[in-house]
């Protein structure tokens, strides 16, 4: 026999055997844990729910960067409202309108003797302190100046003077008074003191010679002249909301001035009524 049968006849061990052609005879289950095979179905929607997870935050930045673009690029085309404009006019002078307002609820409140007449002036006194903040809030980010130099009333289209403007209010006139009736108001201004005493700046507004008077009062006599004073004074305050509601440039403009409009309204009714039941005129 030669040494080639030899070696061609050695029986080599099994797992050598096998080892050399490639397979692998391990019992089913101890093959590798890490060999790649087939996802179950749970496993899938498990990986899909990570991948949406991390791509959550990558698209809300995107989304606010998209809102934030479009709020600048709204700025450039948003053009603030002119120096003459409806808006900052209204907004200057209607703030310095509702600044006497609230003086005068705040006397009513303190000292009046009417539950009724004294709950309306702290409504009031509210109510237009926080329109004043708003609207100096649109003066600020506007970039306008939170007063203006010369006469009021300009914005209204009139010639320029708020004695001129007031022309157009029926039934008012720059002496504070009205002239639909009898209140105690009338006639106070125009009994003594000079012109600038007796001469509001703006319709509907108290003069000075009204508003030191009216600090004298208390109880009753207060309770009346406060509602005589504060029903012209909203008088005149409506005329420049309606016409500011339909002339203003801007959406919130309008909407704020026929706010105004309506709640003032309601509250000339309800200080009608209340003079009434007091046994005063009707202002």
């Amino acid at each position: 026999m030669s040494d080639t049968d030899s070696r061609a006849e050695v029986d080599l061990p099994a797992s050598a055997a096998t080892s050399e052609a490639g397979v692998d005879e391990r019992p089913m289950g101890e093959h590798d844990a890490d060999a790649p095979g087939p996802s179950s179905p749970g496993e899938t929607r498990r990986r899909r729910k990570w991948s949406a997870l991390l791509w959550t935050p990558v698209v809300l930045v995107l989304v606010v960067a998209l809102l934030a673009a479009g709020a600048a690029i709204g700025d450039l085309f948003d053009r603030a409202p002119g120096e003459n404009s409806v808006d900052v006019g209204f907004a200057r002078d209607m703030s310095e309108h509702h600044a006497q307002a609230v003086q005068m609820a705040m006397l009513e409140f303190d000292r009046g003797s009417d539950a009724t007449t004294r709950s309306i002036a702290q409504d009031v006194a509210l109510t237009q302190q926080r329109e004043i903040g708003v609207m100096s809030d649109w003066l600020s980010g506007w970039g306008r100046a939170q007063t203006a130099t010369g006469a009021p009333m300009r914005w209204m289209g009139g010639t320029g003077s708020g004695t001129a403007a007031s022309h157009d209010m029926p039934g008012m006139d720059m002496t504070g008074t009205s002239s639909g009736g009898t209140g105690s108001s009338s006639g106070t201004a125009s009994s003594s003191g000079t012109a600038a005493e007796n001469t509001a700046r703006m319709p509907g507004m108290a003069t000075p010679a009204q508003l030191r008077q009216l600090a004298t009062l208390r109880g009753h006599s207060l309770d009346v002249l406060f509602l005589d004073l504060m029903i012209n004074h909203h008088r005149g305050g409506l005329a420049m909301a309606q016409y500011a509601a339909q002339h203003a440039q801007r959406d919130r403009t309008r909407d704020l001035a026929r706010a105004m409009v309506l709640n003032q309204s309601i509250e000339i009714d309800q200080m009608q009524e209340i003079l009434v039941r007091l046994g005063a005129p009707r202002a």
